[in-house]
């Protein structure tokens, strides 16, 4: 008995035209769209800094300034004397607030920011405040006894500016301060010893935050600063090192 000859499949080759790539996965296609659109955010709103102010040549008078984070919240602290130095908006908040040697200046959205603790209704005045445009906001303005290096372990920058940079810094202040009749005008908020808070000219949204806002006086004091990188304190930070040199 024969065996059959086995059969023999004929090999089909794709003509040119037949074959196609798979496409990519959606999901992949989004994530680079996004990641395109951050690159493209992040140039388009990229500052530069100003080599004159800072980091100022080697014969320019110079002033220690500290940048102070809790992990969401940024203030600048600046030695009193420098806020003194000549007659400022905020040198008047300043001694209207409190006479500590040392004046740690925030800012934020004026019911969020103002208020304290853990409640329902605080979360959603976070939500107002990052969601809605256009919200009231304040300037703070706090008391310190000795510099931050020496009162907090960690979450301090200590950044080396110009006197010319620093006087721009306080400018920047200035220009945020209610001064409708010709002082700074105090919020309707809470008041502790050595703190205060007083009206701002500015507008607090999820496109111009505190971190933005602290990230403009350090442009304003020559420093180089990008909005969208300093969104939050170690995004801040990581740009002050990356772009300033900032440890």
């Amino acid at each position: 008995m024969t065996t059959p000859p086995p059969k023999i499949t004929p090999l089909i080759v794709p003509r040119a035209s037949e074959t196609r790539r798979p496409s990519p996965p959606r999901w992949l296609i989004v994530v680079g769209l996004v990641v395109l659109a951050l690159v493209l955010a992040v140039a388009a709103t990229a500052r530069p800094g100003d080599p004159s102010l800072y980091p100022g040549g080697a014969g320019q008078a110079k002033t220690t300034i500290y940048l102070v984070e809790n992990g969401f919240h940024s203030d600048l602290v600046v030695p009193r004397a420098a806020l003194f130095a000549k007659p400022h908006p905020a040198a008047l908040a300043a001694a209207m607030a409190t006479d500590k040697p040392w004046i740690a200046i925030g800012w934020g959205d004026a019911k969020y920011y103002s208020s304290r603790g853990v409640s329902l209704g605080r979360a959603f005045s976070g939500l107002r405040a990052l969601l809605l445009p256009g919200n009231r906001s304040v300037v703070h303005i706090e008391g310190f006894a000795a510099s931050p290096d020496h009162l907090y372990a960690d979450g301090v920058r200590a950044i080396t500016v110009t006197d010319a940079g620093l006087e721009k810094v306080i400018a920047r202040v200035d220009r945020s301060l209610d001064m409708a009749d010709g002082q700074p005008q105090r919020a309707q908020a809470p008041h502790g010893a050595d703190v205060g808070f007083f009206d701002s000219v500015e507008h607090f949204s999820l496109l111009h935050l505190c971190n933005h806002w602290t990230a403009e006086l350090l442009n304003a004091a020559g420093l180089p600063v990008t909005p969208v990188i300093d969104t939050l304190p170690a995004g801040l930070g990581l740009d002050l090192r990356v772009r300033a040199g900032v440890k």
